[in-house]
């Protein structure tokens, strides 16, 4: 069981938690830094390389898996930031509890399909079974 909030003069003390998720998210923010360079890189390099460049961007081990990483990484960057809102600004605990697994459950799924997909053009299928493409 939780201790009761503290107050001095009307303000919340610190409960002295949360540093964990605040060096968490300077982490991540470090590590998209220049994982972000690399992909303006890889995209000034293929923008006229058209779309048999493109597969076989794709195909290179190294840039897919730093795809996969720098999308999971923003993923995960993401969902951090995200719980921060929430928890910062919905005081309901049933609102925040469901909206929290909500976010988890979306950032989860973006994540599983993202990497599906870059698993899926690195191995040099199609992203999309027949017919199910625009």
């Amino acid at each position: 069981m939780s201790k009761p909030a503290r107050y001095v003069k009307h303000v919340k003390v610190s409960e002295r938690e949360g540093a964990g998720e605040w060096k968490a998210e300077r982490l991540s923010s470090l590590v998209l830094i220049p994982l972000a360079l690399w992909g303006l890189w890889s995209a000034w390099a293929l923008s006229g390389a058209g779309y048999d460049g493109a597969l076989g961007w794709f195909r290179s081990p190294i840039n897919a898996t730093l795809l996969a990483i720098t999308l999971l990484i923003s993923v995960w960057h993401m969902n951090m930031g995200l719980k921060v809102i929430v928890d910062d600004y919905i005081h309901k605990p049933s609102s925040r509890t469901a909206l929290l697994g909500l976010i988890g459950a979306l950032c989860l799924l973006l994540a599983a399909a993202g990497v599906f997909f870059i698993v899926r053009l690195a191995l040099g299928s199609a992203p999309l079974p027949a017919g199910l493409g625009a």
